[in-house]
């Protein structure tokens, strides 16, 4: 299939590229890598060929492809192997008002681990990619957002082993995978107090019925790894789509990756890159590219 590089205008300045503080929901927490949900909505929309089943993202960090997904009314099906940014995920994910009812109430170890997680959330605030929202906020959002959408989830692991997506119990129907991949090769989770990391690390051992590995203590891989890497995943579970990968040149060495990375997903695996969409110089790296493929 021939590969098209175009301009795109979706985000097309650098307020549509960053996460909106006044997003309800999304705005509970973000990551270095978080992206503005509203943008990514319209961004599934317009570029899949078809009415997506679902919405999945293997590095979903702090849920702003979930975010997006829970705006359209989509399934989400998301994984990330740093536990506190899992816990975050989850809870946009799957929080909805019952579960914001239950907050003000002492903690039960019986508590389902959404609730578990939305208690995390509010112990986030004013740390590293928290807010500063109240409680009564955190309320107020969860009762002004879109429902939660049945059957999501979210894994904590690496995206790139074919048994976590087995976990996330894909379709088959058409699917949409919206992904920012770590650009750098030093990311690692937030950095947050030791007792709400190890309650984060409870919380998804719980919810997953397994321990996963937490980010900091994993291998370092390189960008296209990881790309190549999940898309390898989905094909051993057989799931078929559009897949819509953000690309930013790196500011390790590795610069502009965008050739190998289509000469990697060419030769690796069986998905086709169809487009290169560039968009606009979001940040001191250079422009910013969405690789576009269907696998």
């Amino acid at each position: 299939m021939a590969q098209v590089v175009r301009a795109y205008g979706n985000p097309s300045r650098l307020e549509e590229y960053l996460p909106d503080r006044d997003e309800p929901v999304d705005r509970w927490f973000t990551a270095s890598n978080s992206g503005n949900a509203r943008v990514i909505a319209r961004t599934i929309i317009d570029l899949a060929p078809a009415a997506p089943s679902v919405v999945i993202d293997p590095f979903c960090g702090a849920g702003s492809s979930a975010t997006a997904a829970r705006l359209l009314g989509i399934r989400f099906a998301g994984a990330e192997i740093d536990p506190v940014l899992a816990c975050v995920s989850l809870a946009k994910t799957r929080c909805g008002p019952s579960h914001g009812a239950d907050l003000p109430r002492p903690p039960d170890k019986h508590d389902e681990p959404q609730l578990r997680c939305l208690r995390l959330l509010r112990e986030l605030q004013k740390e590293e990619g928290g807010g500063e929202l109240s409680e009564d906020q955190l309320l107020a959002d969860l009762a002004r957002a879109p429902a939660p959408v049945p059957g999501s989830t979210v894994v904590c692991g690496d995206s790139t082993d074919p048994a976590n997506w087995a976990d996330l119990k894909l379709p088959e129907a058409e699917a949409v995978m919206f992904t920012s991949p770590p650009f750098y090769g030093d990311w690692h989770g937030p950095d947050v107090p030791l007792p709400l990391r190890a309650e984060a690390s409870d919380i998804v051992s719980t919810a997953t019925n397994r321990g996963r590995p937490d980010a900091r203590n994993g291998p370092r891989r390189g960008y296209c790894d990881l790309v190549v890497g999940a898309l390898q995943a989905m094909e051993s579970v057989a799931v078929h789509g559009t897949a819509v990968v953000e690309h930013e040149p790196g500011d390790d060495g590795t610069g502009n990756r965008l050739a190998v990375l289509s000469e990697r997903i060419r030769d690796e695996t069986t998905a086709d890159v169809v487009e290169i969409l560039t968009t606009g110089d979001f940040s001191g790296t250079g422009t910013l590219s969405l690789v576009v493929c269907r696998f």
